[in-house]
């Protein structure tokens, strides 16, 4: 059997309508990521309400306003740790009071170039409050001493179009069984 009689023979299933719509793959390509840490470290003083802080019921951190700076082959973030301190005064009375904490930490990933998109995951946070005695000018102030602890993890991706190409038909495929199949002569 020659070539052009098997192409006769070996004939697709379906006949497709040869309108047919075809868009190239696009695709998000990693380029790099990396796992970074930050930690602060800070003294507050306890508001002047008339009575000193006697004991920290709770408290807990919120990152607000993280913002990613692109550079080549290095990402830095910014933003601000809000932490919330609710406590119990001497009085007796619980009090509430909010402080903010700026931070900043660069991740160095080979191949980032400005443009790029970033995508932060934030994999965990800590934080630990405690009411610190210190004197100054002779008198005893309190402070909080906190400490948060962010770990961040920084992917950056860019957009990538492949090679592949899908196709879409764009009218109905028929079976081909009604066809005639011509015959093939042995030689």
């Amino acid at each position: 059997m020659n070539q052009r009689n098997r192409q006769v023979v070996i004939k697709p299933l379906f006949r497709c309508v040869p309108n047919t719509q075809c868009e190239p793959v696009k695709v998000m390509k990693l380029i790099g990521e990396a796992e970074v840490q930050t930690v602060n470290r800070t003294a507050h003083p306890v508001p002047v309400c008339g009575s000193p802080a006697k004991k920290i019921i709770a408290a807990q951190v919120e990152i607000v306003g993280p913002t990613d700076t692109v550079f080549e082959n290095k990402v830095v973030k910014e933003g601000v740790f809000q932490v919330d301190i609710i406590f119990a005064s001497c009085d007796g009375l619980v009090r509430h009071t909010c402080l903010e904490i700026p931070f900043m930490t660069s991740a160095h990933i080979e191949g980032v170039r400005p443009g790029m998109h970033v995508q932060n995951e934030v994999i965990h946070t800590d934080q630990r409050t405690t009411i610190v005695t210190t004197s100054r000018r002779g008198a005893k102030c309190q402070v909080f001493d906190v400490m948060v602890t962010a770990t961040f993890l920084i992917r950056v991706t860019t957009d990538a179009v492949r090679n592949l190409v899908e196709c879409y038909p764009t009218g109905f495929c028929f079976p081909c069984h009604h066809q005639a199949v011509p015959s093939v002569r042995r030689q």
